[in-house]
């Protein structure tokens, strides 16, 4: 029944054809799988960072990518249409330089 019901949950969000599902928790191994397969990007934990409110998600962002800096991945959505936010990346000094 939970594989069952997982499936049913996976294909009500792919109706809307997305290109970029994102989630306040995670996803379940079965769940990555359907989204993998309909060749939609799933990334978890990132969604309180995007939207405080239902009325803060957006439809048309850009691009969604995932840069490395450093030791450190980041997700970035760019080039939305109505952005609402913006993200400021601070450079501070390196984990070694910080234990001495």
């Amino acid at each position: 029944m939970e594989e069952e019901y997982i499936e049913n949950l996976c294909m009500q969000i792919l109706k809307f054809e997305p290109d970029l599902v994102i989630t306040e928790k995670g996803f379940s191994d079965l769940a990555c799988h359907f989204f993998s397969k309909a060749g939609v990007s799933a990334i978890t934990e990132l969604l309180k960072h995007v939207a405080q409110s239902e009325s803060d998600v957006g439809t048309w962002a850009g691009l969604f990518e995932v840069k490395k800096i450093r030791d450190e991945f980041f997700a970035f959505i760019v080039e939305c249409r109505d952005p609402k936010a913006c993200t400021v990346l601070l450079r501070g000094a390196s984990k070694d330089l910080l234990k001495n």
